[in-house]
């Protein structure tokens, strides 16, 4: 066989070899089935990383919206780490929210994830955003009185004076009854003045519930009935 044809042989296999090599391109595109489940994100929730990876690598979009949530939500919601950093590794978005408006940073906030709550942050997840009913990711993380959460997402600029459902996050916490949290709301700016829909406030909550020693931190830090 002439050489020259040998040689073209050869760099004809390098090239196959190269391509054979190369990540499979996935799916980024989104996609609403909120009515729906979803094979990916089945797996996600089972925690099974190979069958995750499977579903992917067949093109499965990693930005679905589907009954069960996002692919991220669904990892956050379950506390999968590894399955989190695979799939914000292949593309996911770390913004997308689920149906109901939560987003993966708020999943992993509500779940009380410290590695999931820096791994969304780190790719990119906005740190105030809300969900539909106006929850955000510092809010979970009160509602779930993780205080480790909690100083990340302080750390990371997040905001303590968002009201959701007609109270701030330093009402849910008092009315928790939760005194660390309530500290750490304070000295990160929490208004301590801030009164609800009805009128209640924390020091009328703390009251009311005969915390004393919860009303007494917010009377130090300038509440007033």
């Amino acid at each position: 066989m002439p050489k020259r044809v040998l040689a073209c042989l050869a760099l004809a296999l390098i090239v196959l070899s190269a391509c054979s090599g190369q990540p499979q391109p996935v799916n980024l595109e989104t996609v609403h089935r909120a009515n729906q489940s979803s094979p990916l994100v089945s797996a996600v929730m089972q925690g099974d990383l190979p069958a995750v990876q499977d579903q992917v690598a067949a093109g499965a979009s990693l930005n679905q919206v589907t009954a069960d949530g996002t692919p991220l939500t669904a990892a956050a919601t379950a506390g999968h780490d590894r399955i989190a950093w695979y799939l914000l590794q292949q593309g996911a978005d770390p913004n997308l929210a689920d149906a109901s408006g939560q987003t993966p940073l708020i999943a992993a906030s509500a779940e009380g994830s410290q590695r999931l709550v820096k791994l969304m942050l780190s790719a990119g997840a906005g740190v105030n955003a809300s969900g539909s009913d106006g929850t955000t990711a510092v809010a979970a993380a009160a509602e779930a009185g993780n205080l480790s959460v909690m100083r990340t997402l302080l750390d990371a600029g997040g905001n303590v004076n968002i009201a959701h459902d007609g109270e701030s996050v330093l009402m849910h916490v008092v009315r928790n009854g939760d005194l660390l949290m309530t500290e750490v709301l304070i000295a990160a700016g929490a208004d301590v003045s801030y009164r609800g829909e009805d009128g209640d406030s924390a020091l009328s909550i703390a009251r009311q519930r005969n915390l004393g020693d919860i009303e007494m931190l917010l009377v130090q830090a300038g509440a007033r009935q």
